[in-house]
């Protein structure tokens, strides 16, 4: 027997078993077919509508399984695009399906229902699904889906594993203490990108913006004692290398990326730094 069958038989069983013995189940749905796909590349994962025709037509769905990963997505033809959620349901971790005549997911498990955008519309679940972008089929008939988009703030991508950009494009990084926050097309996080500094291969750094005590955004901040790396929500401090200074991160440092500059580029590889 596959994974996928094995998963497919799994989530069979929990429907069932819902349906003996918990009131909040879900009314009676097709679970969307399992898909293998391979894993993601730089981000961008590649799903072919020769493995899944179903997503030629409007209302059509599937469960893309990338290989070598637990994460599995609904990818869904909405007639004038495509568009993707985490196929988790937050509640209990079951594979949501797509029921085209409401335009929803919903979790054949226990009954909780979302809209396209990923907004919990019913309970049990109390977190939305994540939303990712998705293009329309390319010259090979592949939908991509942009499990890592970008927010426009580097124009570059991620390629290979790595984001380069010239310095000159933020003159914040121009000098020691200045720092840029965005996330490239591709990249795994949230970026804090600072200069750390005045020359060397070492002069910048790249650190995760995500704080390492309750996930809330952290922010390049000034403080008396110069620049600092500061959470607004719970007050952490870090230092321009992510350091920990003070606060209730209690000592846990935000996640590092391995950086160096060559005096013009910079170059950000998407693999953590030990």
């Amino acid at each position: 027997m596959t994974e996928i069958s094995r998963r497919a038989l799994i989530r069979t069983a929990a429907a069932v078993s819902c349906a003996k013995a918990l009131s909040g189940c879900a009314r009676r749905i097709d679970p969307v077919r399992d898909v293998a796909v391979g894993a993601a590349v730089d981000g961008e994962l590649a799903v072919s509508l020769a493995a899944a025709p179903e997503l030629e037509r409007i209302g059509g769905a599937i469960v893309a399984h990338p290989a070598g990963s637990r994460d599995v997505y609904l990818v869904v033809n909405t007639g004038t695009g495509y568009f993707a959620l985490n196929a988790r349901c937050p509640h209990a971790g079951c594979e949501v399906t797509w029921v085209p005549e409401d335009r929803e997911a919903e979790c054949p498990c226990h009954g909780s229902r979302f809209a396209g955008d990923g907004t919990v519309l019913n309970p049990p679940a109390t977190a939305a699904l994540p939303r990712y972008p998705a293009d329309l089929p390319d010259a090979r008939g592949n939908i991509v889906v942009h499990l890592f988009a970008g927010d426009g703030v580097f124009k570059e991508r991620v390629e290979n594993g790595q984001v380069q950009f010239p310095i000159a494009e933020f003159p914040a990084l121009a000098s020691v203490g200045g720092a840029i926050l965005g996330r490239p097309d591709g990249f795994p996080s949230p970026l804090l990108v600072t200069r750390v500094a005045a020359t060397g291969t070492d002069a910048v750094a790249a650190v995760s913006a995500i704080c390492s005590h309750l996930g809330c955004t952290v922010l390049p901040h000034t403080s008396p004692s110069g620049s600092i790396l500061h959470c607004p929500c719970h007050g952490s401090e870090f230092d321009l290398t992510g350091a920990f200074i003070q606060g209730p991160a209690a000592g846990n440092p935000l996640l590092r990326f391995a950086a160096s500059f060559d005096g013009a580029t910079v170059t950000v590889s998407t693999q953590p730094r030990g």
